[in-house]
């Protein structure tokens, strides 16, 4: 399979559903001889101007520890939604985070000489992560995020059901955090038309059905 022409590439989904092994396979899918560089960008939520969340969470003793059988632990998770200030600051101190994060990355794409990026996760996960984080929905900061994640050249939502999830990542926290996101994700990606691919299938046809909905050269 062959990747034609620069793009940047976006694969969502709940944990589980397969966005690393497909967001690989597809960067070493890229054989076109004018592409010379390609990359996957784990766009995992880093913190810079969030610390400070934290910090004050810490002080507010927001967050819990639950144990979770099938890890044999016991795992902190904030609880942002209990208080006014977190539920309303953390949506846009994770996205200024992001911005700067992708902005840093973007810089070094066009050192590097990067062509092709696939990015695992990306601002629509970031999205349905704050709606759950903070159990609300403010318009504006949903209009911040959704003008991020059209700015990518394509982009496919990895579906799976909570079972399947459940069962092929082993460090999932929480069934209903992942039925709540599945929804959204699959409401979500109805409405900005992002295509949505059965991921539960042969991994080879999960990739050949992503290559097809973006417009990909697959041979």
């Amino acid at each position: 399979m062959g990747i034609k022409g620069g793009k940047s590439i976006v694969i969502s989904g709940v944990d589980g559903s397969g966005k690393s092994t497909i967001a690989h396979l597809l960067v070493k899918s890229v054989t076109n001889a004018e592409i010379t560089k390609a990359r996957v960008i784990w766009f995992r939520w880093r913190a810079f101007t969030l610390y400070a969340l934290y910090l004050y969470s810490r002080l507010r003793r927001l967050y819990v520890r639950v144990y979770v059988p099938w890890l044999k632990r016991w795992i902190g998770i904030h609880v942002f939604h209990i208080d006014a200030i977190a539920r309303r600051l953390y949506p846009y101190l994770l996205f200024i985070d992001l911005a700067v994060f992708y902005l840093l990355h973007r810089l070094l794409w066009w050192v590097k000489g990067v062509k092709t990026v696939v990015f695992d996760r990306f601002y629509l996960d970031a999205l349905i992560d704050a709606v759950y984080t903070c159990r609300c929905v403010d318009r504006f900061f949903l209009s911040l995020y959704i003008a991020m994640q059209e700015r990518v050249s394509g982009a496919v939502v990895l579906d799976v059901d909570v079972d399947t999830a459940i069962a092929r990542k082993r460090d999932i926290v929480s069934r209903r955090e992942v039925e709540f996101k599945r929804r959204l994700y699959l409401i979500i990606a109805e409405n900005l038309n992002i295509p949505i691919v059965d991921a539960r299938q042969e991994l080879l046809r999960v990739l050949s059905d992503v290559c097809r909905v973006l417009n990909l050269s697959c041979y």
